[in-house]
């Protein structure tokens, strides 16, 4: 899987409510990317969307009470960057119809095949370079790679990040200039985290940053990345 080495970065939403066809697509992304997730419907798909970082979005065109098509365009309400994938078996006119106005990178059909997803894994990547989400400026001085997870220096020092400290700067990223509270911290994070716990998790991403004054505190509320 060397070849694939540009994913095993990637976090990759998939959303598909026939098991049978969710479990098998699952095992396949999981062989050549970093991370997926992978629900059954459109409103658990809207809930891990928002409480964890997603580099790629891939949906069920037609899954119970919220299709593919309203997740795709509830995503594009909050980002319209993201790469986002529809699967279905056949596709209707008025759903295609629908679909292109959503920027989506592609829609492949079901049952998806291997090379298929590699196709659409590479068309996202690109996507993903030519708005420049894989490199984010945090300030004058440092950027966050996306690929290697860590902080790159104007100069080209680079900066090695923990795992808690990778979900919480990736959160603020994908939630910038918003407020993200304390318990949303705790629920990216896999784990309960006391306060102490939470302010020394921001306190070692402050010092690796530099110039923190773009990281906020909000009392009582959460923090900010302006």
């Amino acid at each position: 899987m060397a070849k694939f080495s540009e994913f095993k970065n990637l976090s990759v939403l998939y959303a598909e409510d026939d098991n049978t066809l969710r479990e098998i697509t699952e095992k396949t992304l999981q062989l050549v990317v970093g991370k997926v997730h992978s629900v059954a419907d459109g409103k658990e798909a809207l809930k891990i969307y928002t409480t964890n970082p997603i580099d790629i979005v891939i949906l069920d065109i037609h899954m119970g009470s919220i299709s593919g098509i309203e997740v795709a365009k509830k995503i594009r309400e909050q980002n319209d960057k993201v790469p986002i994938v529809i699967v279905s078996g056949s596709i209707a006119t008025e759903d295609l119809l629908a679909a292109c106005k959503l920027n989506l990178i592609d829609y492949i059909h079901k049952p998806i095949e291997f090379n298929a997803l590699i196709k659409v894994l590479y068309s996202a990547v690109d996507r993903l370079k030519s708005h420049g989400l894989l490199i984010a400026k945090i300030n004058e001085n440092v950027s966050y790679d996306y690929f290697a997870k860590v902080f790159i220096r104007s100069g080209g020092e680079k900066t090695a990040l923990t795992r808690n400290e990778i979900h919480a700067i990736e959160l603020l990223l994908s939630h910038r200039g918003q407020i993200i509270q304390y318990e949303t911290f705790s629920q990216v994070l896999d784990e309960e985290m006391s306060d102490g716990a939470l302010k020394n998790l921001i306190l070692r991403l402050r010092k690796k940053i530099g110039d923190d004054s773009q990281l906020q505190n909000l009392a009582k509320i959460g923090y900010k990345l302006n």
